[in-house]
């Protein structure tokens, strides 16, 4: 029904992808009436029959006994509300699924509403079967007077397969609401959950879309397992020491609208490749229930968040975050791109890869997404080992305090390139209460910091300060931040290799041409007669600052023995570097050139490692005390976006100085 090349399509095309998937269900009112395989409910009906669509059934005890088959059909009256738990047997398959959908004239859906009278922990609860497809159901689990608990709309559980998969899972255009459930994060709008402890176990091929949940605690849409143990994620959930993580995969949620939840919106764990895209949230985190996000993912690979809009999630007193999105504990490769965040007490995004657990997160791209008026900070810092945070342009108002930057443990490391930042407040970069914001941990460039300018204002060596000419600041549509015809953002970004094919708005980028700054490509451009840009950032220390190059041992700007204009850089005595992370494409051969000299005794090395998954280095050597041009030249690996070139005192008690370095593709 919904095969891996339409969910590969779907990445590119949400719309005709959702589009396919419609057109090839079943049409439902098209089915022979005394086919077998159909089993109709109305609990409206005086009494319950044989399940026939003249004689239904009435009662949720009578579909829960019976065993579907593949490509059986689960009708519910349109109207009619059934009240209960809808627990139902069998399975089908990808290929022949089973469909539960509405049928009838009313234009009301189907209800099957959780009966809070009862133990069970939702309404509705698929339990160790696969090859469901849900369509234009009405789920509830609400009772005024009931203590909270557990309780979910949809749960989707499987444990201990035999075969460890549960796979083809469809939610489309459901309406959950009202689930008065507790504060953990059992609770929730539509789960799907994998327990068990036997038999590692996941989900494959999930798709929940065009759906609605609202009025719900705590979560909104969101995954979870018990089998998440691995080192990256530290010793959360009793992990320590344990190592049982096993990926779900082909985790879609698209189009969906979440509001009014207690705690988070969407959340995904422990997957491989999931994709979150076209969802809205909002109102989310509204009643005090722990630290909450709009959306975000956690102990996860490439998972790929893109075209959301979230606004006005709430950080209360008692709860932390508050943010519209979030790369957690134990991420790795997670991008963040085209997402419309405003009005969120918390700010845009929170790197909470190191938030006391022990645990590592790494590789996460924040890009060509807008933030418009969003508190706290738009960025709090908590931890992680390489981020990328580029082209997202962002607007904080006239008496915002709103916080740029927010460090809260000293350990981030980030690059932070060709940014827009529209700042008529008061806030900074700051840390968090008792904790020290490190601004060498975070490299700067190209970026335009344009309004008040704090005492701490990174010292950017391409920064631009002049007003970037929006089409209407402090609008409240996209369309509003894009950039105008005499914009000075226009052609003037940092190089960025790895940048991607299209804008916010889907305009094409250069891969060779400078692009222009913030999340709007509005600049009209041609590959093919602009020249390779050096991708080393201050190549020749011209700005008299080491930024945003970073060091270890004694490095130094030298003034008087430079190789072409102002400055050099002294590094030494021995052992002493000047580093430097670079965004390079995959696959691809680049040569390093660089000028240095040594005084007497000393040896120094120009060259470039990490550029491959085994960790490969590549140098020039220079051992003459007058300037010489070395070069070398390296090919990325597979996958590989970023290389670390560097400016190394290897031995001696001297000195050696570079210069006028350059990394250009060949």
């Amino acid at each position: 029904m919904f095969s891996l090349p339409v969910l590969r399509h779907a990445l590119l095309n949400a719309p005709t992808a959702a589009a396919l998937l419609i057109s090839a269900l079943p049409a439902v009112s098209a089915i022979p009436t005394q086919d077998g395989g159909i089993r109709y409910v109305d609990c409206s009906a005086s009494s319950s029959g044989n399940g026939s669509q003249i004689s239904p059934w009435n009662n949720l005890d009578d579909v829960n006994a019976h065993v579907f088959r593949p490509g059986d059909h689960l009708l519910f009256k349109r109207g009619a509300t059934c009240k209960g738990t809808l627990k139902p047997q069998g399975s089908g398959t990808a290929t022949a699924p089973i469909t539960l959908a509405g049928y009838g004239s009313s234009s009301n859906r189907p209800v099957v509403a959780g009966d809070s009278a009862t133990t069970e922990k939702a309404a509705v609860h698929l339990y160790n079967v696969e090859g469901w497809e849900i369509h234009g159901l009405e789920i509830t689990f609400h009772d005024r007077g009931a203590a909270r608990r557990e309780r979910n709309g949809l749960l989707v559980e499987i444990a201990d397969l035999p075969d460890g998969v549960g796979t083809h899972y469809i939610v489309d255009d459901v309406y959950v609401h009202d689930v008065n459930g507790d504060a953990t994060k059992w609770s929730n709008g539509i789960q799907f959950r994998v327990s068990g402890t036997s038999r590692p176990t996941h989900f494959d091929d999930v798709l929940v879309q065009d759906s609605r949940i609202a009025d719900v605690d705590r979560e909104g849409l969101t995954n979870r397992t018990t089998w998440m143990c691995r080192p990256a994620y530290g010793n959360t959930d009793g992990c320590a020491g344990k190592s049982n993580w096993r990926a779900n995969t082909r985790l879609v949620f698209r189009g969906n609208t979440i509001s009014n939840t207690g705690g988070d919106g969407i959340v995904v764990r422990a997957a491989d490749h999931a994709l979150v895209e076209h969802n809205t949230a909002y109102d989310i985190a509204m009643r005090p229930m722990g630290a909450n996000v709009g959306i975000w993912t956690i102990n996860s690979d490439d998972t790929l968040i893109q075209y959301n809009e979230v606004h006005h999630v709430r950080k209360l007193r008692d709860n932390g975050d508050g943010h519209a999105f979030d790369s957690d504990y134990g991420s790795n490769r997670a991008v963040f791109q085209f997402n419309y965040s405003h009005d969120n007490e918390g700010g845009f995004i929170l790197l909470c890869g190191d938030c006391g657990s022990d645990s590592e997160t790494t590789g996460t791209i924040v890009r060509y997404n807008l933030s418009h008026h969003d508190k706290g900070s738009w960025l709090t810092a908590s931890g992680e080992l390489s981020a990328d945070l580029y082209h997202n342009t962002v607007y904080m108002p006239a008496g915002s305090t709103t916080h740029i930057v927010e460090d809260g443990y000293g350990t981030t490391k980030a690059r932070l390139t060709n940014n827009i930042f529209y700042n008529l407040g008061a806030g900074g970069f700051d840390a968090l209460p008792n904790k020290t914001y490190r601004p060498a941990n975070f490299a700067w460039a190209g970026n335009v910091f344009h309004g008040n300018h704090p005492q701490n204002e990174p010292a950017d060596p391409e920064k631009i300060t002049a007003d970037p000419r929006f089409a209407h600041p402090g609008g409240t549509r996209p369309g509003d931040y894009r950039l105008t015809p005499w914009s000075p953002a226009r052609a003037s970004g940092a190089p960025i290799p790895a940048l991607g094919l299209e804008d916010y708005f889907g305009r094409p980028l250069p891969q060779t041409c400078r692009p222009d700054r913030g999340f709007h490509q509005a600049s009209a451009f041609d590959d093919s007669i602009c020249t390779p840009v050096n991708l080393v950032r201050n190549a020749g220390f011209e700005t008299g600052a080491l930024n945003p190059w970073t060091s270890y041992g004694d490095v130094r700007m030298d003034p008087s023995h430079q190789h072409g204009g102002t400055h050099a850089a002294r590094v030494g005595p021995a052992q002493a570097a000047a580093e430097q992370i670079i965004h390079v494409k995959p696959g691809t051969t680049y040569r390093l050139t660089g000028w240095g000299k040594v005084s007497v005794g000393a040896e120094l090395s120009a060259g470039v490692k990490d550029y491959d998954t085994a960790g490969s280095s590549a140098r020039t050597v220079f051992t003459k005390t007058t300037y010489t041009k070395g070069s070398v030249t390296f090919a990325t690996g597979p996958g590989v976006t970023t290389a670390r070139i560097y400016c190394y005192a290897r031995t001696g008690p001297g000195f050696g100085w570079c210069d006028d370095l350059s990394v250009t593709e060949r």
